[in-house]
């Protein structure tokens, strides 16, 4: 057993699934490479990874964006941007962002 594994949430939701079926804690465990503690974490981590949006299953942690509606407009933008065939950089979506920053006047963001 590996001393840290990275599990994705589809992985997780994977091992919930074993433990629902009544398959011991400790022969899941074993199955996935994984520490028992580890284990009793997701267990106790059930209703979050269950109501994780499921488009991202890929990921590995339960993140959300703090400032939605921020995050909507730059997505907008980056593909309105795209249908124009603009090439986009980090730099230039961060200095959208602060735009819509002085746009929105808000200091808490």
């Amino acid at each position: 057993m590996s001393k840290r594994k990275c599990l994705s949430i589809k992985q997780k939701n994977l091992i919930l699934q074993e433990v629902d079926k009544g398959v011991k804690k400790k022969d899941t465990a074993l199955k996935f490479d994984i520490p028992p503690n580890s284990l009793s974490t997701i267990i106790k981590n059930r209703d979050k990874l269950q109501n994780y949006d499921s488009l991202n299953s890929c990921s590995k942690c339960l993140r959300t964006c703090v400032y939605e509606n921020a995050d909507e407009a730059v997505l907008k933008w980056i593909h309105t941007m795209r249908d124009k065939n603009v090439p986009i950089s980090g730099p230039f979506v961060i200095e959208k962002l602060f735009n819509l920053r002085r746009h929105w006047d808000t200091t808490n963001f």
